[in-house]
């Protein structure tokens, strides 16, 4: 099965999930509020600064509507599900959060707009109505830094002209990078765009200032624990020459309508160990790579079914070391750790796998294929059975 064929595979099912996706959860939500808001820890001008995020209802990503979405993405279930938001809704959106913080807004230093898609793409929201947000944020003193999240390809030099020239606020634009690895990032992804896309783009924002910050999940679905281990450390060291501001480190979650999540139901997918992540980090700084580097916390505009994590004997001492790691790039909150079933760990990790990727994507594909054709004739047999009562 050739590359196109599998792709083709992927998205089929990935577009088949998004569309049993309910439209009933539409009538539980106000268009004009945001889902959530959430404080965080950021980083500016080498200090440790609280940052919002905002999590605003978006109209659904373009790439789920056309290609089904990223493999592991469930955010697309808590979206207007392709029916776009107008944009005096976006902008009440942004004006009622205000507003709930009676005055404070301008406190956080740091804050981020994200809108489960991109930003920067007019069939998800116009650009004017994100022109007029930054206007917004612009007129909050106490705000230095705007963030928004954005597919590379969407990202063009008129509209980084035109944001600049409203806002002396800095401007970080989050991409979802994923992996330097084309096919990895292709078909484990889903997402085909070549890394000369992400160098002319990142040219681009350079010229006006504008911070590219790549997202780079750990872990995609496919491969195993340690191929995930190397592909990362190999796209830190491709990422190093870009004296990027940082690098964001996104932690694997299992949620609903996904591929992850299918493959997860079949016993094919287990979230990353934390173990995995120290593996990485150690080796980040055994490399001397400078660009910093900041681990997401594994929370999102839905739920997770699964998450990163090894047991529950060490997984909250591996989140405080996180939160350390993250405010002061050390490791030694992490090198304190010791727990069993890191034994276990290093097993899955140096087993030897066999199989090319692609073999393995094509099995894996095929395995959900079947599973799912073996509920649906269950389920056939039990609704058969309560016709013949």
């Amino acid at each position: 099965m050739a590359n196109s064929e599998i792709r083709s595979s992927i998205r089929n099912h990935l577009k088949e999930l998004r569309s049993q996706v309910s439209s009933n959860h539409k009538q539980s939500f106000s268009l004009d509020r945001v889902l959530f808001t959430e404080q965080r820890t950021g980083y500016l001008h080498g200090k440790i600064v609280d940052r919002l995020v905002l999590f605003l209802r978006g109209t659904g990503c373009t790439h789920a509507i056309e290609n089904g979405g990223c493999t592991f993405c469930g955010f697309y279930n808590a979206t207007n599900l392709g029916e776009k938001i107008e944009d005096k809704d976006y902008i009440e959106q942004l004006t009622n959060t205000i507003e709930t913080f009676n005055g404070t807004f301008d406190q956080f230093p740091i804050v981020c707009l994200y809108n489960d898609g991109s930003l920067l793409n007019e069939r998800e929201i116009s650009f004017n109505a994100v022109m007029q947000m930054f206007g917004i944020l612009n007129g909050q003193q106490g705000i230095q830094k705007i963030v928004i999240e954005s597919k590379i390809e969407d990202i063009n030099e008129q509209q980084l002209k035109k944001l600049i020239s409203i806002t002396d606020k800095e401007i970080e634009i989050a991409v979802g990078f994923e992996s330097s690895n084309p096919l990895i990032r292709d078909l484990c992804i889903n997402k085909s765009f070549d890394n000369k896309v992400f160098e002319r783009k990142w040219r681009i924002a350079q010229q006006y200032n504008v911070s590219i910050v790549p997202i780079l999940m750990l872990k995609p679905p496919f491969l195993t624990e340690r191929e995930a281990v190397l592909d990362y450390i190999e796209s830190l060291k491709y990422l190093e020459p870009f004296h990027l501001t940082k690098i964001d480190l996104e932690l694997p979650t299992v949620e609903s309508h996904t591929l992850v999540h299918d493959l997860w139901k079949n016993g094919q997918y287990r979230s990353a160990w934390f173990w995995s992540l120290l593996e990485i980090l150690r080796s980040r700084e055994e490399m001397g790579l400078t660009t910093r580097l900041f681990i997401g916390p594994p929370s999102y505009s839905v739920s997770s079914i699964a998450h990163t994590g090894n047991c529950e004997k060490c997984d909250q001492q591996f989140l405080h070391a996180i939160h350390h790691y993250n405010c002061y790039g050390e490791l030694s909150r992490f090198e304190e750790i010791t727990c069993s079933c890191k034994k276990k760990w290093a097993e899955e990790y140096y087993a030897e796998e066999k199989e090319d990727l692609l073999t393995r994507i094509k099995g894996m594909m095929a395995e959900i294929k079947f599973a799912q054709h073996r509920n649906e004739r269950s389920q056939e047999q039990q609704m058969n059975a309560k016709a013949t009562l």
